[in-house]
């Protein structure tokens, strides 16, 4: 990888969706799963190693997180999550950025309301090797796969943003 090189992350606070792009390539995308007990110190933990490894696989030079929507239950942990993620990105020299998802969403989709399936139809557009995760079968698959698209969508914004 030679140009710029975003790791985009959507975070929760048992999964991670993650992205990495060089300049307009989509060069991985998956989703993350922090296996560990709700403790904010496990789950700082977990998320940093994930982060980590990621960062020495593709080197990127900038982190950009899709901000978290709503209040959830516990909050606390997502979070903590967020601060692991910035604080381990800016320890190992990221930019670090951060977007609104209505911001996202409405960047990807000209300035309309859209919704999530939406963002994600216009992404396997873009991205063919996507139609097999926005053509879910089931209701869970949809939302399993909503936070891998989440980060895709961070990502494509912040790469589109820094060309």
């Amino acid at each position: 990888m030679n140009g710029l090189r975003i790791l985009s992350v959507d975070p929760g606070r048992t999964t991670l969706g993650v992205a990495v792009f060089e300049d307009t390539s989509l060069c991985y995308y998956a989703i993350k799963t922090l296996r560990v007990p709700g403790t904010s110190v496990a789950v700082r933990r977990a998320t940093a190693h994930v982060l980590n490894d990621l960062i020495a696989i593709y080197q990127p030079t900038h982190l950009a997180i899709e901000q978290p929507l709503v209040i959830q239950r516990r909050a606390e942990l997502l979070a903590h999550v967020i601060s692991a993620l910035k604080t381990t990105a800016r320890r190992r020299g990221l930019i670090v950025s951060e977007y609104a998802p209505q911001v996202v969403r409405s960047y990807i989709c000209a300035d309309r309301k859209p919704t999530k399936r939406e963002v994600a139809r216009l992404l396997a557009v873009r991205y063919p090797e996507l139609r097999p995760y926005g053509s879910s079968r089931s209701k869970w698959a949809e939302k399993y796969y909503e936070r891998m698209f989440g980060a895709i969508a961070v990502g494509f914004v912040s790469q589109a943003r820094r060309a």
